[in-house]
Order: structure tokens, then sequence, then C-alpha cells
């Protein structure tokens, strides 16, 4: 009998031992090292950039070429359009938008040269690459009449029961006779994803801050307005276009004051799509 046992608690731990083994953590998988394009052979990229801004829709395209495994140079060219923060835009009844004091339209083209730098290669997948960009460099500005200054005064006359007449605003393809242009610097910071397995192409999002400054400024609001209040009396500050502005049928003026300054500075945050190839 106590060889019986003997013999039974021998099975019975050895089958134990058994279970345990086949039941045990398994062994820890290596993770694979991240693919990354320059490695893959993909060293330069197009892509159609289409943004989205405070100031619009604005449209361009950027060229990648790879440094470094996670590393890349931008080169961007965008056109967009620029406005002042305090600008609104009204419709009416029959659908006629209006921009109360607007002065001039803006087109903005800047040229950035960049870096863009990507993340946690180790850690996320190679179809969600996440990364960081800064771009900075030269930019180009062209400034056209929003409305038809007839008499030059800075100031749009846009009630005929006031003044006697209406200065009619432009269209976005008229007045580009009284244009100017502004060179100035600008720059942007982004972070964003590029999607997919296939590197051949180029799925971007990215969300980012964007900046023009001109250090002569770029009048975008209407100089001057008319202090409807001082009937027939001197301006305080008069405008630099002219000093009075006609009302009503009488021969009575109102002073025409200083109202807007050149704006130097246009910054707004931005949410960019862009589509291509890398080859």
């Amino acid at each position: 009998m106590k060889k019986f046992i003997t013999v039974f608690v021998f099975t019975a731990a050895l089958l134990t031992n058994n279970a345990f083994a086949q039941f045990g953590e398994p062994e820890v998988r290596k993770i694979d090292a991240p693919k990354n394009l320059y490695d893959e052979g993909y060293r330069t990229g197009f892509g159609i950039n289409l943004a989205l801004t405070d100031f619009g829709f604005g449209a361009g395209g950027q060229f990648r070429l790879g440094l470094k495994p996670y590393t890349e140079a931008l080169i961007s060219l965008k056109i967009s359009g620029l406005k002042d923060p305090t600008e609104q835009t009204f419709t009416d009844f029959l659908g006629y938008r209006t921009t109360p004091d607007k002065y001039q339209r803006v087109i903005s083209v800047p040229l950035y040269i960049g870096v863009k730098q990507r993340f946690f290669p180790e850690k996320i997948a190679d179809n969600f690459r996440l990364f960081s960009s800064i771009s900075a460099g030269p930019a180009f500005a062209f400034s056209y009449s929003y409305f038809n200054d007839i008499n030059e005064n800075g100031f749009r006359e846009n009630d005929a029961r006031i003044y006697g007449f209406t200065e009619r605003t432009n269209d976005i393809f008229t007045g580009w006779g009284d244009s100017e242009t502004h060179w100035g610097m600008g720059g942007e910071f982004t972070v964003g994803i590029d999607f997919g397995d296939n590197f051949s192409n180029l799925s971007t999002v990215q969300f980012g801050y964007t900046m023009n400054y001109f250090p002569n400024g770029i009048q975008v609001l209407q100089p001057c307005k008319a202090d409807l209040t001082r009937i027939n009396q001197a301006p305080i500050n008069a405008c630099e276009f002219a000093s009075t502005v006609a009302v009503g049928p009488n021969g009575d003026f109102a002073p025409l004051e200083q109202a807007n300054d050149p704006r130097k500075y246009f910054g707004s945050a931005q949410i960019s799509f862009i589509f291509g190839w890398m080859w």
C-alpha cells in the first residue's frame, strides 16, 4: 500500500509539472524595427497642400527631401488671402455680401523652407507616423481696392441719402488697377500625421499656426471715417487723404478722422491636408 501511495504521489507531481510547463508564459516577442521612408528608398516627394485658416482657403504645393531616416527638409509655396481679424462680412436678403470698413483685399504668397521630424517611431505603428515641422521664409503680398474710391479720400461713401451718391464695391476680379505689392517674412509651426503603409503615396493631415509680418504694413481697413456727430466742424485728427466729406444737399460737410492704421502682423491657426507622391 505504501509503495502504491508513493508511486501515485510521484506520478501526480510529474503531471503537475508538465501542466505548468505547457501553460507557462510565452516567450517575449521582439518589436519589429520601425520602417522609414529614407531607408525604404523614398527620398523625395511632392504634395498638393489644401489649407483652411481664419482668413479663408489656401492652396499650394510642398516638396519633401529626406535627410535622415526620420528627418525631412520641406519647401512650401502656397497662395491664400489675408484679412484683418476684426472684419465682419454681412449678407443681405438678396445675397449681396459686404464688409464694412474694408479698404483693400490682400493675397499672400509665402515661400517657406523648413524641417520635419517624426516622433516615437518605436511606439507608434508605421501607418500612423506622428511628426512636427517648423518653417520660415519670405512672404510676398498683393493688395488691391475693395471699392471704387471715386474721390480718393480713403473712405467709402456707402449711403446715397447721406452723401448724395454711393461708391460701389469691387468683385474679386476688379480693382487690380489700384494695386500695391508688399514684402515681408512669414513662418509656420505644425503637428501632423502621415497615414498609410504605402510609402509611395502621401496622405497627411496637420494642425498648426501660420504667421506673416510686413514691416511697412498693409492698409486692410479704411484709413478714414466720417464723424457725423460733428457736422461742419473741423477734424480733430484729420485723415491723411482728406479732411472733410460732403453731407446732404445743402453744402454741409463732416470731418474725416483717422480710423485704422496699416496692419503689420497676420497670424492664424490652420488645418492642412496634403496629398501627393514619394519616390
